[in-house]
């Protein structure tokens, strides 16, 4: 079977699952089990498949047909230009989640110190403690997660960036484990993204979402906020330095909502819009 051939059927294969981006997802199998580009497989059209990648082919195709998610297949995602192992331990980076990086590193870079501690509470796979640890060389990062099976995941991929000297990473509930290591004053971002999906948004979620990533790293209780509140209910002040900040991503409309928790205690907040217009990311000063 030539290339062109059996991108068709796998397309119509993933049309009839009602998979969001056949196109874009065929391609990407066909990619990867050729080992090549997407690019290079639309100037080799008329290539012939050689029976072992045909049946490779089928195999990863009729897997996203049962909305398996593509990156879980690959093994795989990109971000913040690195390029992550990611599987069933810990949810898909989300490009929201790149932005946030970059509202961090603008405000870090903005502190002008050559030292920055930062804190990723609830790491996953590392990923935001990884692109800030690669974007400032001097950092010491330490990424903290209640699932011992994400750290594991995080630890292979702080390995292959080779990032395990200046990204430590801790299990423990939210900001425990720093409150029993560190001094006060030692952080200069605490960043989180917590589980903020609401009871009632899961149930509306994609499959590949609903049926495959883990609850604990996105359900958030009735209104998507249990967690959050336990955090902003941490001693959290106590381990900012001087003109520290916390970051955090939250789910749309959640915004005035987590605003008034943080003004409570008498936070400084401020909002900001992703890409999308949605308020998602919410900066609090002491």
């Amino acid at each position: 079977m030539k290339l062109g051939e059996a991108l068709s059927w796998a397309v119509q294969k993933l049309l009839d699952a009602k998979v969001p981006e056949p196109q874009t997802d065929a391609e990407w199998l066909l990619a990867h089990v050729l080992r090549t580009s997407r690019t290079n497989l639309k100037l080799n059209w008329d290539e012939e498949l050689s029976k072992g990648q045909w049946r490779d082919y089928e195999q990863l195709v009729l897997k996203r047909a049962k909305r398996v998610p593509l990156a879980y297949i690959l093994g795989e995602q990109p971000f913040c230009g690195l390029t992550l192992k990611v599987d069933k331990r810990v949810m898909i980076p989300r490009p929201e989640t790149e932005q946030l990086v970059e509202l961090v590193a603008k405000r870090l870079k903005d502190l002008g110190r050559e030292n920055i501690m930062i804190a990723d509470i609830g790491t996953g796979s590392g990923a935001i403690a990884l692109a800030l640890a690669s974007k400032f060389k001097r950092a010491t990062v330490i990424g903290v997660d209640i699932s011992a099976e994400a750290l594991e995941l995080a630890e292979e991929n702080a390995e292959r960036l080779d990032l395990t000297k200046r990204c430590v990473l801790l299990w423990g509930d939210l900001t425990e484990p720093l409150e029993a290591i560190f001094p006060p004053a030692t952080f200069d971002a605490i960043v989180a993204n917590l589980p903020y999906v609401s009871d009632e948004d899961w149930e509306r979620l994609e499959p590949e979402v609903r049926c495959h990533e883990p609850e604990i790293a996105l359900r958030g209780g009735p209104d998507g906020l249990d967690v959050i509140r336990r955090f902003i209910q941490r001693p959290i002040r106590r381990l900012l330095a001087p003109n520290g900040f916390v970051a955090l991503e939250i789910g749309a409309e959640q915004a005035p909502m987590v605003q008034n928790l943080l003004q409570q205690r008498r936070w400084q907040v401020s909002v900001e819009k992703d890409f999308a217009g949605i308020e998602r990311f919410v900066f609090a000063q002491r």
